[in-house]
């Protein structure tokens, strides 16, 4: 089993000044977060990283469910599905990965959206849903302001400690319209709720928009929109992937990434 990539050697510009941190290691590693309304190839997109050796294989937290139906062309040798249903299942992934001694080079949580709601449920009603249930009656609570301040903190740590592996990382959210209801604009973004869809895209380095556009080859083309134009929540860090990435993989995007920044094996 090959372990977690070692920390790069000590990265010194000055003479006789302090190592540092070389600027070009911060985009070794993908961490993207991926929204789109469903069935527009957000798992599929994750399932191409078990086709790079450098992305390959890939653990993936599946509370969806539709995991399986994206990999199961993919040979089984590069890639884990783990079905998720509690946060500690999350928290278990967490504590494997981060010891380092695995053979895993991605990580994807598929999705956020699901995740935020079960934590919120947790929140709610403790980790034993099966006390909400009386016979054929559902005991209904109302979530109180003390359950989504914790819910918005604990999908904000849970983004940033498997971000902060050194492995890639994938998020996945669905996506939500928004209008504001002063000056009437829409807005795309991800479906989460209240100021966590603000403040979530802020974690990774790239948000990026899986949309379907019409071309002269191919009436559904898939399209990876990373430059926000107003409308559509999503940003690129890397400032190398353009205003979108036509029929994207992980592979293409993480070639043009490298290529941007002379990073090699």
């Amino acid at each position: 089993m090959s372990k977690v990539a070692k920390a790069p050697a000590p990265y010194v510009t000055v003479e006789g000044g302090l190592p540092g941190e070389d600027p070009r290691e911060k985009f070794r590693y993908l961490n993207m977060l991926l929204h789109s309304p469903g069935g527009h190839g957000k798992t599929t997109f994750i399932a191409s990283a078990c086709d790079d050796p450098r992305t390959s294989p890939i653990l993936v937290a599946d509370m969806e469910g539709g995991a399986a139906l994206r990999f199961a062309k993919k040979d089984p040798k590069t890639y884990t599905i783990r079905p998720v249903r509690s946060v500690n299942d999350l928290n278990v992934l967490y504590e494997y990965l981060a010891k380092g001694d695995h053979p895993y080079k991605s990580f994807a949580i598929d999705s956020l959206t699901e995740i935020q709601k079960l934590g919120l449920f947790e929140f709610v009603y403790g980790t034993k849903p099966d006390k909400t249930f009386s016979g054929n009656v559902i005991n209904v609570k109302i979530a109180e302001l003390q359950h989504w301040g914790k819910s918005k903190t604990q999908i904000e740590m849970l983004m940033r400690y498997f971000r902060d592996l050194r492995i890639h990382t994938f998020f996945t959210t669905l996506t939500q319209t928004v209008k504001d209801g002063v000056t009437g604009k829409i807005t795309m973004t991800l479906a989460l709720p209240g100021k966590q869809a603000d403040e979530i895209p802020g974690i990774p380095d790239i948000v990026g928009y899986l949309g379907i556009i019409k071309t002269k080859e191919n009436p559904n083309e898939r399209v990876l929109m990373v430059q926000p134009d107003g409308k559509i929540v999503c940003k690129d860090r890397t400032d190398a992937l353009g205003n979108m990435v036509v029929a994207p993989t992980v592979t293409k995007v993480l070639d043009t990434i490298w290529n941007a920044y002379g990073i090699t094996e």
